[in-house]
């Protein structure tokens, strides 16, 4: 079942990853550095709201709804109910500050746009809770063709919007959150068998008392991956902010072997057996290190080539804090699956204590290395940070799990024989075919 549900994401996400790469090469061509550094802003600050107002929810929905008699009925109601109240306190309140905001913020810049920004979080609030019901029926191939159509969605809208209309940053912003209304309509419609949602106030509370224990997590875990750009802004113009953040994006393309384990564990590991848990454990830590350290050295070379050629000359300067982001993506991407199999355990507080700690580590990194350093300052802050949390997220593992840290991380003989077979498989299969 692990090796099915992850072969099913990491297709889906690969088809996403290439449909929303060419989508974000596009954009950030049209908009030239400065404009995409506020796209950026603007989405960063839009995903620190919702963490800080969801509270933990979408986790906590995607634990419960993977639990023996859940209701969806219950779970989507509740969570309907929640995203309308977002959206009648945020986007006054974004309207009203909006100057505040784009000073802030934005240098100056963004107006409006930040209530855009703002009708985002309830949005991407639904997309989370609702497509994690799914995740939690193990509906892993409805899932990723709803993300591959997202994607899609955002490709066209980016090439209207942006390209042909001239938008600017609002069709951008515009093309993004496309991706997550087809999401939240697509499982709608898978969901529509499951009877006439309704609210639950008890349901809530339950959702919360767990989800506020991860929600300290959350916070300390988005911040740590983008607090940096925010840091950023204040200390140089809104151009190294664009670099740096493609410079993100394509370091990060190795998390999607991560966020492939990532939507496979919590479903596996909340409803299995101990033995069954450990033995799902050291497989999705030790084949994630496997294919994670395959893809980050790959794309030391692909990466560079796309920067260079794909984003063009005007994005050069993106190439050296992509180069050394990438060793810490790797230890991102191993303390966010080490941190998914904590919340499937039942452990989501033990999971915050450690993203606490990579946290404050971030904020003092930043604020020593950014004002001096700029860019390169900032991803030299973030491979620290981010090795930090990884090696603490082990040990703490093995010490919840009781296995030992070499258990969890070193391969043996039947996982790198794993892939030789895998591929003899397929090819046996296609041979059929």
């Amino acid at each position: 079942m692990l090796a099915r549900s992850v072969t099913t994401n990491l297709l889906g996400s690969v088809a996403s990853l290439v449909l929303g790469f060419v989508g974000s090469l596009l954009i950030a061509r049209w908009l030239g550095p400065s404009d995409r550094g506020l796209l950026a802003l603007l989405l960063s600050v839009s995903m620190i709201v919702w963490i800080l107002a969801t509270a933990g929810l979408p986790m906590s929905v995607l634990y419960y709804a993977s639990r023996p008699g859940a209701s969806t009925q219950r779970l989507l109601g509740t969570t309907l109910v929640v995203a309308a109240a977002l959206t009648i306190v945020l986007v006054p309140v974004a309207a009203a500050l909006s100057g505040p905001l784009s000073d802030a913020f934005g240098h100056g810049r963004g107006g409006l746009l930040w209530v855009l920004a703002a009708a985002y979080v309830p949005i991407l609030f639904l997309d989370s809770t609702i497509h994690n019901q799914l995740l939690a029926r193990l509906s892993f191939g409805r899932y990723n063709v709803l993300a591959v159509a997202g994607k899609a969605a955002t490709l066209a809208l980016a090439v209207v919007l942006v390209g042909v209309a001239g938008l600017g940053i609002g069709g951008g912003l515009v093309a993004t959150i496309a991706a997550s209304v087809v999401m939240v309509v697509g499982c709608l419609w898978f969901l529509r068998h499951e009877g006439r949602p309704r609210y639950d106030g008890v349901l809530l509370r339950t959702l919360l008392r767990y989800g506020v224990r991860v929600q300290a997590n959350n916070v300390f875990q988005n911040l740590n991956y983008r607090l940096d750009v925010i840091v950023l802004q204040f200390f140089r113009p809104l151009a190294d902010v664009g670099y740096y953040v493609v410079s993100q994006v394509i370091a990060e393309l190795v998390l999607v072997l991560a966020n492939s384990f990532q939507s496979s564990v919590i479903p596996l590991v909340a409803g299995a057996a101990d033995a069954d848990r450990d033995r799902t454990t050291i497989l999705t830590i030790r084949h994630h290190g496997i294919l994670a350290g395959a893809a980050c050295i790959a794309n030391a070379g692909i990466g560079t080539l796309l920067i260079v050629f794909g984003y063009g000359s005007a994005y050069r300067p993106a190439v050296v804090p992509m180069l050394i982001l990438l060793p810490g993506v790797w230890w991102l991407g191993t303390g966010s699956v080490v941190t998914t199999n904590l919340r499937g355990r039942g452990r989501p507080g033990t999971a915050s204590v450690v993203s606490g700690v990579a946290l404050v580590a971030t904020i003092v990194l930043d604020l020593a290395l950014i004002p001096p350093f700029g860019v390169i300052g900032a991803a030299v802050a973030s491979l620290i940070a981010y090795t930090v949390q990884g090696i603490l997220s082990l040990a703490v593992l093995s010490r919840v799990s009781g296995l030992p840290v070499r258990t969890l991380v070193v391969p043996d003989r039947s996982d790198l024989k794993a892939y030789p077979a895998a591929a003899r498989a397929v090819v046996a299969r296609l041979g059929r075919t």
